[in-house]
């Protein structure tokens, strides 16, 4: 029987340590019912005075204690990156199951693309797995240099929340890849996944997101449109959409623990009820 109590869920676009561009979206209700609103939005969580970004940002998290947190960054490391072997024998030799396993990925689908050399000093099995699924500006590593800091951050406040009482476990999504599947599944204009970022169209078509998911019932209608008013904060939104997706069950779950341990991105998987138009019972 499905908990009849609404949920709150959080999504995290996260920024460099000395940005004060992270931005967290709360969000409370349940998604499906058209109740599912934007609770709150906690942006510019840069440092303050000797009060650190990550700091910050755990004490919300401690304090709005949300039944689920979705982030915009990887949660783990390439296979050589987490490697503690004293010595290296190299990728074709190497006796790692991830770093075999991404060789056997790109060995069974050489016919599909032009065959390209795995590095799993900057690659997950992930990005190697979906690596013939999306176009080539999607798929930036995730140890590239962009990413690298990001990555010890979020693993970082990962550590942090398992000191709570209740720990609570972040999950990982792609903001790029969250909109293109959702282009794709519910048939709609291409450019609203590319050009939410554009500095002359993005305002719009972040509106654009807004005015479809609550008329088709995945969110209530805001009181106000302040989370388009930046990508991060728009990030940070669609990253806690993905939440309540997950909590209904609505996206693609890793195999088995092998792949979460690993890294998987979270993305959406809708089911037969979206889209629709929410029709308010009122």
């Amino acid at each position: 029987m499905q908990d009849e109590r609404k949920v709150k869920i959080a999504g995290i676009h996260l920024a460099g340590p000395n940005s004060n561009k992270t931005t967290l979206v709360i969000m409370t209700g349940r998604l499906g019912e058209g109740n599912l609103k934007i609770d709150s939005i906690y942006d510019r969580m840069g440092a303050l005075h000797r009060l650190f970004s990550d700091d910050r940002l755990f004490d919300v998290l401690k304090t709005q204690a949300p039944d689920r947190i979705m982030i915009d960054s990887p949660l783990t490391v390439p296979p050589c990156v987490a490697c503690t072997r004293p010595s290296c024998p190299g990728v074709n030799a190497c006796e790692d199951i991830a770093v075999a396993y991404m060789q056997m990925l790109v060995e069974s689908r050489q016919g599909r693309r032009r065959k390209k050399l795995i590095n799993p000093q900057t690659q997950r099995i992930w990005d190697v797995k979906e690596w013939f699924q999306w176009a080539p500006s999607l798929q930036e590593p995730t140890y590239s240099a962009n990413k690298a800091p990001l990555v010890v951050r979020a693993m970082t406040l990962q550590r942090r929340l398992n000191s709570l009482e209740r720990s609570v476990q972040l999950r990982e999504t792609s903001v790029p890849h969250v909109l293109s599947c959702l282009v794709d599944q519910l048939q709609l204009d291409h450019d609203l996944a590319y050009e939410y970022r554009a500095f002359e169209v993005g305002r719009k078509r972040r509106l654009e997101w807004l005015t479809l998911l609550t008329k088709q019932g995945f969110i209530a209608k805001p009181e106000d449109d302040t989370v388009i008013v930046s990508v991060e904060g728009f990030s940070a939104f669609i990253a806690a959409l993905v939440a309540a997706l997950d909590l209904s069950n609505l996206c693609k779950q890793p195999e088995n623990q092998f792949f979460v341990d690993q890294g998987w991105v979270y993305l959406p998987e809708l089911a037969c009820q979206f889209p629709r138009e929410f029709q308010d019972p009122s």
